[in-house]
């Protein structure tokens, strides 16, 4: 803690000495001008770092007492940092500590390459920088050797980013602080330090040399479908992606995300349901009686206890399923922190949201859906790209100009309900098309999956046919059929 004194009468020098608990030897502390005395008003011993003007002269001090605390005598608004009074102006490289004795340090280690100190620690470093801007911009390269602990660390980038890009470097050392690396008698490494300092750059911007491993690493195929055919096209699913399903109107979105969720399940992953238009119970029915390969949902359904326990235990009380017991609309904010709990809190691998639409129906929009939809898609993306968790959304569609989405009519990109940010920010969408209205049951239980954007490879098309088996509730991957194509152009004029 600096306490700023009024008495502006500045300690005389009374002899300079090596700082043994330190390791900083004697010359070192007279080229600084840091000397050890007594406290004229207290007796005890003191240490006095001096602040010079532009002109060489000492016009404040800075006084170390017991316990670190400081003190601050003169003014120190003609100072410049502490040792610059070294340091010509211009030169290849300078390095900036964040407090004296670390600037002595950093001098001693490396003998001749200037060091200087900010003079009231992390908290206003960049405050120092700016008002020593014209001095240190001088340099080719500035050396910033910060604390290793967070608030130095967030200190140094602050600096770096007042500097001229390119200009300021950040260096890593692997003990608290310079004079630590000294006292442990690892000069070398402070040495090294120096040298290997990286330049700053901001967050996400990395020099293409550094990436070497990720581009020779050979890409793996995705964590597998339950229907195979989707696996050719879309290589699978992947943490770490977005991917929203969509189709009419009681076309089966949920039953299909709801297979995927069970096969998750069985592969081993950590999955977490949030179905805003379902109970926890029924979302616990739809999985356990795809595990028993029966609509246990529906009335009429005779099941054991005994069968029931079994299939409760391999899907919903597997201990890596969770849910969300909300039915109905959610606020966005509130939606978003338990998304992120699930993601980083109890490491979720796939997040299941059924749907959008009913998210956004929960929020004061106005007059301006199609905004909230936008911020709110921003939000998912920002998720999963920070977390690495994979997300299955569900998205209406607006209805078609002619045959209906209900009809079999064909999916395309634009007709996503509310916002284009869902085709835009989503990794992959996938349209299912049914024909509710086909003469045949065959025809009316039989979906085309269809790829409608594919980040990953680019390929798009129908990637599945699936039919829906309602003795066991189950979606089955079937052979491509020429009746499923009849159908079609039978009610084309519909």
């Amino acid at each position: 803690m600096t306490e700023k004194k009024k008495n502006k009468d500045l300690l005389p020098v009374d002899g300079f000495r090596d700082l043994p608990a330190r390791k900083i030897r004697e010359e070192v502390c007279q080229k600084y001008g840091y000397f050890v005395t007594e406290d004229p008003k207290t007796g005890d011993t003191i240490q006095v770092a001096p602040y010079k003007d532009a002109n060489g002269r000492t016009v404040a001090q800075k006084v170390r007492g017991k316990s670190k605390k400081f003190y601050t005598l003169g003014d120190f608004s003609k100072a410049g940092l502490f040792g610059q009074h070294l340091a010509r102006k211009g030169g290849k490289r300078l390095v900036v500590t964040e407090g004296e004795i670390d600037a002595m340090s950093v001098h001693q280690a490396l003998k001749t390459w200037p060091a200087v100190s900010i003079p009231n620690g992390a908290q206003s470093a960049a405050a120092a920088v700016k008002e020593n801007l014209e001095f240190l911009e001088s340099y080719e390269k500035i050396v910033f050797m910060f604390d290793g602990d967070e608030p130095g660390q967030k200190a140094a980038q602050e600096c770096a980013r007042v500097l001229s890009p390119g200009k300021a470097c950040i260096a890593t050392l692997p003990l608290k602080d310079a004079n630590e690396m000294l006292k442990e008698g690892r000069t070398q490494e402070l040495v090294q330090a120096f040298w290997e300092a990286s330049e700053y750059r901001p967050d996400g911007i990395v020099s293409g040399k550094d990436v070497w491993e990720q581009a020779v690493k050979q890409t793996e195929q995705g964590i597998s479908y339950p229907w195979p055919s989707m696996n050719g096209i879309t290589y699978g699913q992947r943490k770490g992606e977005l991917t929203t399903w969509t189709a009419g109107s009681g076309m089966g979105k949920s039953a299909f995300v709801r297979e995927i969720e069970y096969d998750l399940l069985k592969q081993g992953y950590k999955v977490a349901s949030i179905r805003l238009e379902e109970n926890v119970g029924r979302t616990a029915k739809g999985l356990m009686g795809i595990h028993l390969n029966k609509p246990i949902h529906l009335p009429g359904q005779e099941v054991s206890e005994e069968d029931m326990r079994i299939a409760f235990e391999a899907t919903v009380g597997c201990g890596r399923f969770w849910l969300l017991d909300h039915f109905g609309s959610l606020e966005d904010d509130n939606l978003m922190s338990k998304m992120r709990y699930l993601a980083k809190g109890l490491g979720v691998d796939f997040i299941i949201l059924d749907h959008i639409s009913i998210v956004v129906s929960g929020m004061d929009t106005g007059s301006d859906e199609r905004r909230v939809i936008d911020n709110l898609m921003t939000q998912l993306r920002s998720l999963v790209e920070e977390s690495g968790v994979g997300m299955h959304l569900i998205s209406h569609l607006k209805r078609a100009d002619k045959k209906g989405h209900e009809d079999g009519a064909q999916i395309s990109l634009s007709q996503l309900r509310g916002s284009g940010a869902i085709a835009q920010l989503s990794d992959m969408v996938i349209g299912l098309e049914r024909n509710q209205q086909a003469k045949s049951e065959d025809a009316r239980n039989l979906t085309k999956v269809r790829v409608l954007k594919n980040r990953f490879s680019g390929e798009t098309g129908i990637a599945a046919y699936v039919r829906y088996d309602k003795d066991t509730g189950r979606l089955n991957e079937v052979a491509y059929e020429e009746d499923f194509e009849a159908e079609d152009d039978e009610d084309s004029d519909f």
